[in-house]
């Protein structure tokens, strides 16, 4: 009875194991839609249907790729305090080529960052609500533009520290927190078991290697066409893609990914908030991350 057993469990781990394998492998060998944007700049996407499905289920997934020793330009963030903005607008407004949704927000007046924000030297929000792993990561833009994924505690990935105002004292004069930090220094982060982190919904998330930053967005509510996807999968495809650092952003309704000139809006998923499957549904947010040639 004990060998059934054992026997019995291993089959379930190996059918598990080959189960992720045929995932990654399905995603790696897809046939991307890749478009060259600009000089270091490629947009990639790809619905993953039929029998091309990952994670059992329909997935839509648009990657910008910047290599930031290539592409001239710079990594900027966009607010405009006391009101909610469509990160298209964001973008426009600010002549960026590519533009994603920011972190976690107040969707009631006063319309406010729920975590630490500072813009240009000037910190919009500093002290975070009770976000629990929902702001233990951040991403700090130097002087030059520049974009780095930081850990609210990089010794233990994932842990969630006392000091609310931790991003506070990294280097850089635009820093915006968020979270749940997903994968530091090439080693996953330890993710709560929660129903935000367990369940699928459109996640946007940035990723980093060397000079080479991700933008990922993941569409979903959709069934039929997109699902979306837990914070365990979001991180596969963070490591899938190559990112050694990732975080995972605002996301749900909020999930927008912004190319210049593409679809005529610039939108390149397919945001949910109007419960259809096309690239009219974008929400109004408090905040942008962009990259302005």
């Amino acid at each position: 009875m004990k060998r059934r057993l054992l026997f019995l469990a291993a089959s379930v781990f190996f059918a598990v194991a080959a189960f992720a394998q045929n995932d990654s492998l399905t995603f790696v060998n897809a046939k991307w839609n890749v478009k060259e944007i600009g000089k270091g700049i490629v947009l990639k996407e790809f619905h993953f249907t039929g029998d091309s499905k990952i994670f059992d289920s329909n997935q839509y997934i648009s990657i910008v790729e910047i290599d930031s020793k290539k592409a001239k330009g710079r990594f900027a963030l966009a607010s405009n305090l006391g009101y909610i903005t469509p990160t298209s607008k964001f973008a426009k407004d600010s002549g960026a080529v590519v533009a994603m949704n920011g972190t976690f927000y107040n969707m009631k007046k006063p319309y406010n960052s729920v975590c630490y924000f500072k813009k240009n030297g000037v910190e919009e929000f500093v002290f975070t609500e009770k976000m629990a792993q929902r702001d233990n990561g951040a991403i700090a833009i130097s002087k030059k533009g520049k974009v780095a994924i930081h850990a609210a505690d990089p010794s233990v990935p994932g842990n969630i520290v006392a000091d609310q105002a931790w991003p506070s004292k990294l280097d850089g004069p635009s820093i915006m927190s968020s979270g749940p930090i997903l994968i530091v220094d090439g080693q996953d982060a330890r993710l709560d078991e929660n129903s935000f982190n367990r369940n699928r919904h459109p996640r946007s998330g940035i990723g980093t290697r060397g000079k080479k930053v991700y933008l990922v967005a993941v569409d979903g509510r959709n069934a039929e066409n997109a699902q979306g996807v837990s914070l365990w999968e979001f991180t596969k495809i963070m490591r899938w893609i190559g990112a050694e650092d990732a975080l995972n952003m605002d996301g749900g309704g909020s999930t927008t990914l912004y190319v210049e000139g593409e679809n005529g809006t610039g939108i390149v998923n397919h945001p949910s908030d109007n419960k259809k499957f096309d690239r009219e549904g974008q929400r109004r947010v408090v905040n942008a991350l962009l990259f302005i040639k």
